[in-house]
């Protein structure tokens, strides 16, 4: 029998195939081993909370006025912007000698063997992996994925102890939220958690799947989460949501709960949508189970972020707030 063999081009793409995906994979990694990092630029949102919890200033950030507009978590006022966290400013980054960078793989996918290894050649990286492959089946990953970022940062800065204690703190925040839940007798109850999406000239919805760290949370405090695809295709999706426009809403029944957060710069947008009359005669608002969040409760932070949404829910599915 005549084994069939690769071709010498074959070979050598499959080596180089190989060679990057190692590479890749290096790069990608837990927190970097070493001294405790005191200098810290955060590339992401999250990272700028999860350092503020663990009571850490990092020097540098990426795009402080969105984090201010949507995480709303309190920070220093003494770090310096490096630009978007798209693109942020490599000279920037430099000029500031970070002895660590704290990036995510979702803003370098594509680029990881070019981008990431720049950021190598400044400091240390530390890669978070907020939407983890297997997110589409797995109900609970972005949580697990989210605690694990979190003490791998608090490993990186020298905060265990101070990370052990957040997340101790959240662990009896989601305990105090689902009590609160059960006292009023309305624990099970069904949820759908919504906040903008698109932009001004394209507006659309993102309504949380399953798999998401806001069902997680609605989950957490004894609540259920009730979005459901409502056509072909439209289930999870790895950044676990589903884009889409007002008309949606419709599949939110009149025995659900429709939860609504958006930050200041979306209230023109919203405002309009909520004086039409298909509006009002959506089921779950003629039921008067339509709740605003607080503008700034954010689903794709850390434990800080975690322990605000986790507190709304309850509060507005326990006595509701004004509309």
């Amino acid at each position: 029998m005549t084994i069939p063999t690769r071709s010498p081009s074959v070979r050598r793409s499959a080596l180089v195939s190989s060679v990057t995906a190692g590479l890749v994979t290096a790069l990608v990694a837990t927190a970097p081993a070493g001294a405790a990092a005191k200098r810290v630029v955060a590339l992401e949102w999250s990272a700028v909370e999860n350092l503020t919890a663990l009571g850490v200033t990092p020097v540098g950030a990426a795009d402080l006025r969105g984090y201010d507009a949507y995480v709303g978590q309190k920070r220093s006022s003494k770090i310096t912007d490096v630009g978007t966290r798209t693109l942020p400013s490599e000279q920037r980054i430099r000029d500031l000698e970070p002895d660590l960078i704290i990036t995510t793989d979702q803003r370098s996918s594509g680029q990881a063997t070019g981008e990431l290894a720049r950021y190598r050649s400044i400091a240390p990286v530390l890669v978070m992996k907020p939407y983890p492959a297997g997110t589409k089946s797995s109900k609970s990953l972005q949580y697990r994925q989210m605690v694990k970022d979190f003490k791998a940062t608090a490993k990186a800065v020298g905060k265990e102890s101070q990370g052990k204690k957040v997340l101790s703190r959240m662990t009896r925040t989601f305990k105090s939220a689902k009590k609160k839940l059960k006292q009023r007798k309305r624990l099970g109850e069904r949820v759908v958690v919504t906040t903008p999406g698109g932009d001004p000239s394209n507006p659309a919805l993102r309504l949380f799947t399953d798999n998401s760290l806001a069902a997680e949370i609605v989950r957490k405090v004894g609540l259920k989460n009730a979005w459901r695809k409502p056509k072909k295709g439209a289930g999870n999706t790895v950044y676990g949501f589903t884009d889409g426009g007002p008309e949606s809403l419709v599949n939110i029944t009149k025995r659900e709960w429709f939860l609504f957060t958006y930050p200041e710069q979306h209230r023109k947008q919203i405002q309009r949508y909520r004086t039409q009359s298909a509006f009002a005669k959506l089921p779950v608002v003629r039921a008067r189970r339509y709740r605003n969040l607080d503008g700034q409760t954010w689903f794709f932070g850390g434990p800080l972020s975690t322990m605000k949404a986790a507190k709304e829910i309850s509060n507005a599915v326990r006595r509701g707030v004004a509309l």
